[in-house]
């Protein structure tokens, strides 16, 4: 096995782990998709491929944030505590990374989406205390799913990749 490959696998497997340090690791797979090409005089892999692997991300990460804000919405959030749940995950999963790369980036996400929701929801809207973390709760399902979805969909870009590249 050549450098290229060496690299295009360790990036690959890092593309697969960085969805729970807030980075998107599906552009990651995409990008490197690209590089690998570029490396390989798209041997394998073609332009058309990445651009639909970018398309492919694009509607993962979507998807993530409509999960979130459908679950915040279900248990009564309003725009605001949607808007503060996906922001505050973005702003906790970043944050968090500064911290510790692996555990701050996590928690941060979590921590994020939590005071976010909450915040939003008790001052901007008024809200009480019961129905904010009612909201919140709503949110935090949203969160597991939406990265459940999106750890689910890497797993296949890079399932697939790795077919189109080594087979």
């Amino acid at each position: 096995m050549d450098l290229v490959n060496i690299l295009f696998l360790l990036m690959l497997a890092f593309g697969l782990v960085s969805n729970f340090l807030s980075i998107p690791g599906n552009f990651i797979i995409a990008l490197n998709t690209f590089w690998y090409g570029i490396a390989t005089n798209f041997e394998k892999v073609t332009l058309s491929f990445f651009l639909t692997l970018i398309i492919i991300a694009a509607a993962i990460e979507f998807v993530e944030y409509l999960i979130i804000a459908l679950g915040a919405k279900r248990y009564g959030a309003s725009r605001w505590g949607v808007v503060g749940a996906i922001l505050g995950g973005i702003i906790g999963g970043l944050s968090g990374f500064t911290f510790s790369p692996i555990f701050g980036a996590i928690t941060g996400g979590f921590l994020g989406v939590i005071v976010g929701t909450v915040l939003l929801e008790l001052i901007i809207r008024g809200r009480n205390i019961k129905v904010a973390f009612h909201a919140m709760l709503g949110a935090l399902i949203g969160k597991v799913g939406g990265l459940t979805i999106k750890v689910i969909g890497t797993l296949t870009m890079a399932i697939i990749v790795g077919y189109k590249v080594f087979l």
